[in-house]
């Protein structure tokens, strides 16, 4: 067939998501902190969106914006929300979304028809909206494969004063702390250029990723000179770093101890497997030495750091902010969203005065307004949507786990996102992103809502047994143990098959070695020493 071009029409059905659509599914997926970062970058760029200023209480301090006093202070949704234990929830924030937008458009409804600028989608808690959302949970990774919009963190005016107690001090990479030591050591010329190279390839556990044979190829220069430039690093803090492999490591810092006894080296280079299993008669054998001066190696061996580096690039602690809390009242147990600044966003008044009177604007200048004011008032319906399914999924979870808000972890019950989505009339995938990077207070504790979600194991009865309830009666097992006879997997698969859970040793070894759990001949070698 000859070859040609031509025009052809062609009809497909296809979703298109739109941007407003893209802004709904990121902030299901956002906690409370990305959720406030993006509502304050969005101040920066629309004047119809404002933070109200909060109030003093009588002590003279700021109320908490959290919303998650009970008794003083209102909840994030209205009490028939949190005190609804039915799937009203949901519907009280479809109200109070549609509330948002009736009082946002009251002034002059024409700012909302179909002749703006960019049309307005259908009502988020409609039957037409409900299916056209639930169409993006099914089928929007087929149709939207733009970049992830990201939302830059607010920048400050370096005139803004600020209080000395926000700073704190940035870590220094391992990098800069063994830089700072080559520069002030008594290298210089090509041997400096060596130690910053090899200095350049030792990574944040404190260990050099290349041969000294590598590393001379690379320079052109002798692999005697490089082998001399290494060792001047290896005496550099913290102790250990610069080694090629564990021994190496540990043999650093048993010179730097005083520990130099020829014992050491043997049992490092020859003999390291079998001191890791502890066999120690078979090494002691080997070595024609006393059992107990092999027990000394090992305990010496151990005080060890086998990562030195990570003493230098360990990460700063990130503090978790629960974006639900569960509190029981009277019996009950009440669902409260931690909104942080979130319940102060509100359309700004002046701005919205000048664009109903209609006077002193120009053409462009209304149509710039009249777009900024619809997307002020789709991002406040979506953040009040977005509460209520947060809302609604919460209290979901944890009426499927009352028992464990009761009794504790024991008693999880298995959970899949499919029965949730059943529960609250949602697609998986919406549950999947209302449960990500998310985390709930309880009276057990804070926990990740995907907590609560794991794999079942057959238990005799009619209930089946959760993996992590599983998990935690093994980790009470062996911390209930006698140490100088610690329980083997196969006791312990006995014990829970003698409670009823029809569970295999190796399924108990496997759930053992996730909760760091040693073996039981190591458990009662470490309990002899």
């Amino acid at each position: 067939m000859p070859l040609s071009l031509e025009q052809v029409q062609i009809q497909t059905q296809k979703l298109v998501m739109t941007p407003q659509m893209q802004l709904s599914i990121k902030l299901l997926q956002m906690n409370t902190q990305e959720m406030e970062q993006l509502a304050r970058q969005e101040i920066l760029e629309n004047p119809f969106l404002e933070l109200e200023e909060e109030e003093e209480g009588q002590d003279g301090e700021v109320e908490s914006p959290s919303g998650l006093d009970a008794e003083e202070r209102e909840p994030a949704m209205p009490a028939d929300v949190a005190d609804s234990s039915e799937s009203a929830v949901g519907a009280a924030a479809g109200e109070t979304a549609d509330a948002v937008s009736l009082d946002l458009a009251k002034d002059d409804p024409a700012l909302l028809d179909s002749d703006a600028t960019v049309p307005p989608p259908p009502p988020l808690d409609s039957e037409e909206g409900a299916e056209t959302f639930d169409q993006v949970d099914v089928e929007w990774d087929d149709y939207y494969d733009e970049p992830t919009v990201s939302y830059a963190s607010v920048r400050e005016e370096p005139d803004e004063e600020r209080d000395f107690t926000e700073y704190t001090a940035s870590r220094r990479s391992l990098y800069d702390h063994l830089m700072w030591q080559l520069r002030v050591s008594a290298l210089d010329g090509r041997r400096l250029q060596i130690g910053e190279f090899l200095i350049g390839n030792i990574d944040d556990n404190g260990y050099l990723t290349l041969s000294v044979e590598e590393a001379a190829a690379q320079l052109n220069v002798p692999a005697g000179e490089v082998e001399e430039v290494l060792r001047i690093i290896q005496t550099f803090d913290p102790t250990g770093v610069g080694a090629r492999n564990l021994a190496e490591c540990l043999l650093i810092q048993l010179d730097s101890q005083g520990l130099k006894d020829p014992i050491y080296r043997a049992i490092l280079t020859e003999h390291f497997e079998q001191l890791g299993q502890q066999k120690f008669r078979e090494v002691a054998r080997a070595l024609n030495v006393p059992e107990e001066k092999v027990a000394e190696v090992f305990r010496n061996i151990r005080r060890c750091e086998p990562k030195p580096g990570r003493s230098i690039t360990k990460d700063t602690p990130s503090y978790v902010e629960p974006d639900v809390v569960v509190k029981k009242v009277d019996n009950r147990y009440l669902y409260f969203l931690n909104e942080g600044d979130l319940r102060h966003l509100h359309i700004n008044d002046y701005y919205r005065h000048l664009l109903f009177t209609r006077d002193g604007l120009k053409d462009k200048e209304r149509e710039y307004y009249r777009n900024k004011y619809r997307d002020a008032v789709w991002l406040i319906r979506n953040i009040e949507r977005r509460k209520g399914t947060i809302l609604r999924v919460t209290e979901a979870i944890m009426e499927y786990q009352k028992e464990f808000l009761e009794k504790g972890t024991e008693h999880l019950k298995p959970l899949t996102l499919r029965q949730i989505a059943e529960a609250v009339g949602m697609h998986e995938s919406t549950i999947a992103r209302v449960t990500a990077n998310k985390y709930v207070e309880t009276p057990r504790g804070v926990f990740p809502l995907k907590y609560f979600f794991s794999s079942s194991l057959d238990r005799d009865g009619s209930t089946a047994a959760s993996s992590r309830s599983v998990k935690e009666l093994i980790r009470k097992m062996v911390a209930e143990e006698d140490p100088k006879h610690p329980l083997s997997d196969s006791d312990i698969a006995k014990r829970l098959q003698a409670q009823g859970y029809a569970i295999a040793r190796r399924t108990v070894a496997k759930y053992r070695d996730s909760l760091k759990i040693l073996p039981a001949n190591l458990r009662r070698s470490a309990a002899r020493r």
